[in-house]
């Protein structure tokens, strides 16, 4: 009768199983793995789900083992219905050992009636009757295997094995969508890892891009600055605010962006260049600068990179040394050749006035006896000249007057205004402070510019003086015309001096201080040398500004009273 009953229950279970509990069971296991739910979680419900289905005959136990490839094993990932999963020996399982592992090899479903060689068979209290072990396979490769204890009412069926199999391919996504979540979360974290090394190498390289002394400029071919820092931004800044996004010929035109741009190869590397070019505010620039061209990871010119700085003040330091030793030289030479040449010229003169003196009855004697003297008197004006400029007294240098210096410079020249009809206006309060000078060479100063005007005029022209405090707006101005000036911090007071005579060209504006040059007839060039070394042994700086046919304007910078 037992016997009996069992076929009957087996079959009903066959029957069920055939027609409804396979797509119910199906449809719930895939309720579930439809869940939110971590891997783990989900894994360890429908076990649970599975170990109630008493009319299947599963006994109180299943796992499921991952295939750990790098380490040619078995993880365990779950267990239910085992005493402890930390102390199972088979919780990590090479591939080819014991049922799973047999089956982890093979990739297919087997059926073991003998207890697992691996598992400690005293500690359960329940007969082992037969265990499943199923690979959980994707596009052929194996994933895991699951492993499913049974009783001994179990029955093996074709229905069964479909079963197994559907479960199996349900686990196999569900793995696979972990694993490729998994793969997509370390996807994320590594490009969230790169892209916070992108930002950090980002600051770094505008840190150092910032912290240059020189102008940097990162444009494209066609002139569009893609980059700049803060150097580049103020050596442009009378242009434009912003350098980025701007056009190169928008603000400096076709000629100097095309030159900026021009990259040539050299085998000695970067080549330094030369670039003038004037600001809105009529300030004249200098850049010096050097590029290369940018290349993008096919190795093609897709731009220019551009080191830049402004030279203007270097350019005009350079200059004004270079003057200064041309002026030493000179110096050095006129002296010596002064000493050198005086004493016979004294000489000179002895015998001629013997001569004169023993010719008052040869006419054609005495008149050359005169001539003799005038010439060396000549020269020895000429020497004195000279000393003057190489060996410039030592300056007396004492708060004075600038008022009291021009109004005793007037009586010796009023004659000559007035003869060539030149009128002549002065702007000097008394209230503006004492220079610091020699007051008598800087008299000296003031005759010498007062002649070169009234020779630069000839006739019926005007000569103005302006005196005036230096405020610190005009400090800035003039510094910034002519770099390396007033250097110290002092206060000063400027006098300009104007005439509408027939003024000078550039050349010849920028050679009127050096020794010896001059554009007169007569005269040995002397003047306006002496006044810029007079002036610069007086701590005071001369400047000049002149147009061809417009006139002339020195401006002297004297050291203010505190």
């Amino acid at each position: 009768m037992e016997q009996t009953r069992r076929q009957q229950e087996r079959v009903y279970v066959s029957s069920y199983i055939r027609q409804a509990s396979l797509q119910n069971i199906v449809i719930d296991i895939l309720r579930i793995a439809l869940e939110p739910l971590p891997l783990k979680a989900k894994i360890t419900r429908i076990l649970d789900y599975l170990l109630t289905l008493n009319q299947l005959h599963f006994g109180t136990k299943a796992a499921l083992f991952l295939v750990n490839y790098d380490t040619d094993t078995l993880d365990l990932l779950v267990s239910r219905g085992f005493v402890s999963s930390e102390t199972l020996p088979c919780k990590t399982t090479r591939i080819g050992v014991c049922h799973c592992g047999k089956t982890g090899k093979t990739g297919k479903t087997g059926f073991f009636n003998t207890f697992p060689p691996l598992f400690d068979s005293s500690q359960e209290s329940t007969p082992f009757t037969g265990n499943y072990c199923v690979p959980i396979i994707k596009d052929s490769q194996i994933l895991g295997v699951l492993t499913l204890y049974v009783t001994q009412d179990h029955q093996y069926s074709t229905e069964f094995k479909e079963l197994l199999e559907a479960i199996s391919n349900i686990f196999a996504v569900i793995v696979e969508s972990q694993q490729m979540d998994q793969q997509l979360i370390q996807l994320v974290n590594d490009l969230r890892s790169s892209i916070i090394n992108l930002r950090e190498e980002k600051k770094f390289s505008e840190s150092i891009i910032q912290g240059l002394n020189q102008g940097l400029i990162v444009a494209d071919l066609d002139g569009k600055i893609r980059k700049s820092n803060s150097v580049a931004q103020s050596i442009f800044k009378p242009f434009v605010k912003m350098l980025d996004g701007q056009y190169l010929v928008d603000f400096l035109g076709d000629s100097a962006s095309a030159e900026l741009l021009a990259t040539t190869s050299s085998e000695s590397g970067q080549v330094e260049k030369e670039l003038i070019f004037v600001t809105p505010t009529l300030d004249k620039k200098i850049i010096g600068y050097s590029n290369v061209p940018r290349e993008d990871a096919r190795g093609n010119k897709v731009g220019v990179i551009i080191s830049l700085s402004d030279i203007s003040e270097l350019k005009y330091v350079r200059k004004e040394m270079e003057k200064m030793n041309r002026l030493s030289t000179v110096a050095e030479i006129a002296s010596a050749v002064a000493h050198e040449v005086r004493n016979p010229l004294a000489g000179i003169k002895i015998m001629a006035q013997s001569i004169e003196e023993e010719a008052k009855d040869n006419s054609d004697q005495l008149e050359c006896a005169q001539r003799i003297i005038r010439q060396v008197d000549r020269l020895n004006q000429l020497l004195s000249d000279f000393f003057s400029y190489a060996r410039p007294a030592e300056p007396n240098k004492r708060p004075t007057s600038l008022r009291s210096i021009i109004t005793e410079t007037m009586p010796l020249i009023n004659n000559r205004l007035n003869k060539n009809n030149i009128t002549l206006s002065e702007d000097v309060s008394d209230q503006i402070p004492r220079i610091i000078a020699d007051s008598h060479q800087v008299q000296q100063v003031f005759l010498n510019l007062f002649l070169n005007a009234i020779d630069a005029i000839r006739a019926q022209g005007h000569i103005e003086i302006y005196a005036s405090y230096c405020t610190p707006s005009m400090l800035r101005y003039y510094r910034k015309k002519y770099p390396a000036l007033l250097m110290g911090g002092h206060n000063y007071v400027i006098l300009r001096f104007t005439d509408n005579g027939t003024g000078m060209p550039p050349h010849v504006a920028d050679q009127v201080f050096e020794p010896f040059f001059t554009t007169k007839t007569s005269g040995a060039g002397l003047g306006l040398a002496i006044v810029y070394r007079t002036l610069k042994e007086n701590d005071a700086e001369i400047v000049l500004d002149s147009k061809e046919g417009k006139g002339t304007t020195f401006t002297i910078f004297f050291r203010a009273e505190v």
